[in-house]
Parts: C-alpha cells; structure tokens; sequence
C-alpha cells in the first residue's frame, strides 16, 4: 500500500503539471519531437540492417561461384549427372537459396533444384569453365537465386524490436524532461503569472519572490530576469499611481489648450466644473461664474432650457446612455450663442443612477447660421414652386381656353370644308350633266375631234370630284376620335386583300399575307391604311403578270432615328420609283406617275401618312424603277 501512494503521487503532481496550458503543450511537443526523431532513427536502422542482410545473401552466392564452380565444370564435363545434382542438393542446403539451375554452352538446360521465382529475388549468373589440353572451355553456366523473403522477416521481427525499445526510451526520457521542466521552470512560471495578475488587479504588494535555491547560476538564467523586470516594473506602476493622483488635480487645467470647453458634472452635490474655455466662449473670465450648476440654469436660454434638463435627467436615471443637446447660451455683451453639449456618465452608483458625467462645449453659432440661411433659401424656393405651380395653372386655363379656340376653329373649318365642297359639287355636277346632255343629243353632229374634247371634260369633272372627296376624307382624319384594342391584323390584312382581288378579277395577283400579325389601335384606321397600301401596290404592279404583294413584319433600321425596329411593310413587284423623289411621297395631290399610266387623286398615302402618326408611328419607302416598292410602317407599342 505505501509503494503504491508514494508512485501515485508523483503521477497525480504529473497530470496536473500537464494539465495546464504550458505543461499540456510543453508534453506534446516532447512526445511528438521524441516520436519522429525515434521513427527516423528507426527507419535509418532498418534500412542499414537490411542493406547488411542483402549483401549477405550477395557475398553467400559468390561463395557458391567460388566453392562450387570448379567442381560442377569438372562434372559437367565428365557428364556425371549424379555428382552433379548431389552437389545441387548441398548447395540448396544454403539459407535463403532459391533455385539453381545448370546450363550447356547453347543455353539448353541440363540439370536444377529449387522453384525459381520473378519477384523479391537476388540473382548471380556465372559461366562453369574447365581447362582441356592447356586452354580454359567455357561448357556451360549456372544460374542461382536467391529469396529476399528471409531478409523481410527478420526485418519485420526487427521492426517490432526496435520500435518497442524506442517507445520506452521516448517515453522515459519525455517523462524525465517533462518533470524537470516542472521542478525548474512550470512551478515558478505559476507564480509569476499569480503575482501579474495581482499587479493587472492593482494589488501592489511585496516584490515577487521565486521557491529556488540561492545559487550563483540561478541568479544569472531567465527566470532571475524575468523576475527582475516584474519588480521593476511593480517599482514603475507604483511609481505611475503616484503621479496620476497628483496630476489628477492638475488634468483640468491641460484641457483649457483644446478648442472646446470642457465640464465635469457631480451629480450628488451639484457642482460643475467648467474649464476656461468654457467660459471665456461666453466671453468670461474664469472667477466670473461658480462652477455650480445654476451657473448653467442662469446663462441657458429659457426656451430651450426644458429640453436640456429634460435630456439630463434622463441621462442620470439611466434612461439614456449619451448626453447630446443643442441650445442657445447668453453670453457676458448679452448676444446669444448657440452651443453643442455633448457628455457620457463616467461614474453610477449601485443602482445605476448617475454620480458624475463629463462633456463638452462647441460653439455653433455659425453652423446654425447657415441652418437658418438654408431655411431661409428653401422658404424662398417654395415661394417660388408656389408662383410656379400658379403659373402652371394659369397657363392650363390658357391650354384650356386655346384648346376651346382649336375646338371651334376645327368646328369651322369642317363647317368651311362641308360648304366648299358643296358649293363646288353643284357647278360640277351642272358641267357634268350638261356635257352629258350634250353628247346624248348632238353627239352624231361632233366629229373624233370633239367627242374626244367632251370626254375630256366629263373625266376632269369626275377627277375634281374625287380629288374634293379625298379633301374631305383626308381633312376628317386628325379630328377624328380614335377607339384602340388590339386585334388580328392578318386576318384584317386577309380581308383588304380579297376586297382588292375582287375589284381586278381580270389579273393575276398574287398575295402573300404574314400569318400571327397582332396590332393595338384604332381598326377602321388601320383598315384604310391597308386599303391604301395593298390598292397601290396593285395598281402599281399592273403590267406583271403575276403581281406578287406581300405583306409581313420585319426587324428594320428607322432611317430617322437610326434605332432598330419591328416595322410591318407591303412589297410589291410593280413598277417602283426613284428614289430622289421619296420626299414627294407623302404630300397631298402629290404624285409620281403620270395619271395617264396610274390612275389616282394623289391622297392616298398622305392619308396613310396622318393615321401611322396618330398610331404614333412612322412610315418610309424603299424602291427603285421597274423592281418594286416596299412601304415600310411602325405602330406605337400598347403602354
């Protein structure tokens, strides 16, 4: 029992020594260092031991050349197979020996023993040479292999050897470092991290004193050092605490050289220290105030005053963590100056209420001054959105009273238009009646010559009359109401081109209608807009045979705003036009063909032109004489 309590307790003093911090990673660090350099050595070992045991086996089969080799030549020579496979048998009696085998000067086996192998091998070939009449014969050659295997197990038992030994040795001398560095170092290491955190805690008590011995070496190794410097600087922080508390008394005068005044609030008894500069900001000298709070009540002006103390009073309970407040100050000459307080508590009692606070005074009177002229600059801007927004209701009323004007003016034009064409339909439709009569009752009395002149007048006052239809139409377009859905364009598109197939049922006209065409707009409008389009493009392509129109939808270049659209377009492979005379396209009564070769009043795409504007969209052309003309036009997208 007492050989058991006294290893115990060296093991109980080791676990807690490697327990901590330092002693676990001091422990480690050993047993891991131990660990490689053992395996390295071990590995150095090893591989020298079985170097040793291969050469061995090396220096075994060149013994087996030299014992062996005169004796199995002279053999072989006699071919006296028995002697020669006895002394096979002997050779094979050898440790790690393989296989042999014995060969004739062709290379045709003669005699052997043994398995041989291909792997972990060591091989020795060497020729059996016999001296006949005075000259040496080569008559033959033997092959020997030798087996590694052996060599690996006495390896692999050497291995367990080495490393069991090794462990132990690592171990013991672990331990043997590991309690010497707790005996010389941990224990006092312990202490000197005690005696900080006493000096961290503000305990400056006796200077720190190791358990060693009195000895000349111990005074010179680095816990001496170390000790001396934690001493030393006790010495120091004593000597600092002194110097605080007295420059403690002086740490209000070294902040009067800071640009903001500074004051210290006592809570319980009411006095406030107010630096220098605090009072000579309000123009004061330093014993002209108290250092009281009431210095403060008296010299704060009383519209902001409840504020203030409202702000500090919350501070002091502890509703709020920091004291911020912008107020105006009087100052000695009797001016105002506006001030930013700003403080934190530096001290609470046990129930959290404020006993000191410290803060500052800053002097922003010129910032609030440009506060005010800001304020000033905005009350005038609004002034000004005011008279604007006047304005813009004064120059509605004028949109609404010029609109009203517009309203009456259209209102009058139509009315204008209405008579005009009336008063011109009567004379007209007189010319045209009369020169009927007249070709009706003395028509066998006119010659070529004169019937030709009387059809003449009755087609121009057909053409006039067609042309003031045109006006009317075309002068209706921008007054119009225009009701927008979206609708099936294709299928629209599908019923114009019937319509235009049934007036020319004497050609050949091919249409080719884009399928899944959508459009947003008024469809009436849009109906004429393919009316005009696909009438035009059959009239024009008149002289080919087929006519081939086609409508569809195509991603194009607007030659306006250079952008990239979708624009829908009517092709035709008619008789085209320059296109130095595009700009005349869309003009009323504006024509590029004679109307003896095209027949027409020159509205039709000027109508075209106004209803693709009123959709929001653009039209252009694309054409060139004798190979077609393609209209291209745009729709505004549905919002």
């Amino acid at each position: 029992m007492r050989a058991r309590i006294s290893v115990a307790a060296p093991l109980v003093w080791l676990r807690r020594s490697a327990g901590t911090g330092m002693g676990r990673r001091f422990a480690l660090l050993i047993v891991l260092f131990s660990s490689i350099v053992t395996l390295l050595a071990t590995a150095l070992q090893l591989s020298l031991e079985y170097e040793r045991d291969v050469d061995a086996i090396g220096a075994q089969l060149q013994q087996v050349r030299v014992s062996y080799g005169d004796s199995l030549a002279a053999s072989l020579w006699n071919t006296s197979m028995s002697d020669l496979d006895l002394q096979l048998q002997g050779i094979m009696r050898l440790p790690d020996l393989q296989s042999i085998a014995v060969v004739d000067e062709q290379g045709a086996p003669v005699t052997g023993a043994g398995a041989a192998r291909a792997r972990d091998v060591l091989e020795l070939s060497f020729p059996l040479s016999y001296v006949h009449r005075g000259g040496a014969l080569v008559i033959g050659r033997v092959h020997l292999q030798a087996s590694l295997t052996g060599a690996y197990r006495r390896l692999r038992d050497k291995v367990v050897t080495i490393l069991i030994a090794q462990t132990v040795k690592t171990f013991l001398v672990s331990l043997f470092i590991l309690v010497l560095f707790q005996l010389m170092v941990g224990r006092h290491l312990k202490k000197i991290a005690a005696y900080s955190d006493r000096l961290a805690a503000g305990q400056l008590d006796a200077p720190l004193r190791l358990d060693r011995v009195a000895a000349r070496v111990n005074e010179r190794d680095e816990l001496a050092h170390m000790v001396a410097a934690l001493n030393a600087m006790h010495q120091r922080v004593n000597s600092t605490v002194v110097g605080l508390q007295e420059s403690e008394s002086r740490w209000k005068f070294a902040l009067e050289g800071a640009g903001d005044g500074v004051w210290d609030y006592d809570v319980g008894s009411d006095e406030v220290f107010y630096s220098r500069r605090w009072k000579a900001m309000l123009g004061y000298e330093d014993h002209e105030l108290a250092n009281h709070l009431s210095t403060f009540e008296r010299l704060a002006h009383p519209d902001d005053m409840r504020h203030t103390m409202r702000v500090l009073q919350e501070n002091i309970e502890g509703r709020a963590v920091n004291f911020t407040s912008e107020h105006r100050m009087r100052c000695k000459d009797g001016g105002w100056k506006w001030i930013s307080s700003r403080g934190m508590v530096v001290e609470r009692d046990e129930h959290g209420h404020a006993t000191r606070i410290i803060g500052t005074h800053a002097d922003i009177s010129t910032r609030r001054a440009a506060e005010d002229e800001m304020a000033r600059l905005l009350a005038q801007t609004e002034q000004a959105r005011a008279a604007l927004r006047e304005a813009n209701d004064t120059m509605e009323s004028q949109v609404r009273e010029r609109t009203a004007q517009l309203e009456r003016a259209n209102k009058e034009l139509e009315a204008f238009s209405y008579s005009v064409s009336h008063d011109l339909r009567s004379p007209l439709r007189g010319i045209d009646g009369w020169s009927l009569a007249l070709q009706e009752d003395y028509g066998a009395l006119l010659d070529a010559q004169g019937q030709q002149y009387l059809n003449r007048v009755r087609g121009e006052t057909q053409r006039m009359g067609h042309l003031i239809d045109g006006m009317l139409e075309f002068s209706r377009l921008g007054r119009a109401e225009m009701a927008l859905r979206p609708f099936d364009l294709s299928a629209l598109a599908q019923t114009v081109a019937a319509r235009v197939r049934d007036a020319n049922r004497e050609r050949l006209i091919e249409f080719h209608i884009g399928a899944g065409l959508q459009a947003y707009g008024d469809e009436p409008l849009l109906e004429a807009v393919l009316h005009n389009l696909l009438e035009n493009a059959a009239k024009f392509s008149a002289q080919r045979t087929p006519a081939r129109i086609e409508f569809g939808r195509a991603d194009m270049l607007e030659p306006d705003s250079k952008r990239r659209v979708s624009a829908l377009f009517v092709r035709d492979n008619g008789a085209g036009f320059d296109m130095q005379h595009a700009s005349k396209l869309f003009g009323v009564f504006q024509r590029l063909h004679k109307s003896s070769e095209f027949p027409g009043t020159g509205i039709g795409l000027a109508t075209v032109q106004r209803i693709v504007q009123r959709h929001g969209g653009a039209i252009w052309a694309d054409a060139a004489p004798e190979r077609g003309a393609t209209f291209y036009f745009t729709l505004k997208e549905r919002a």
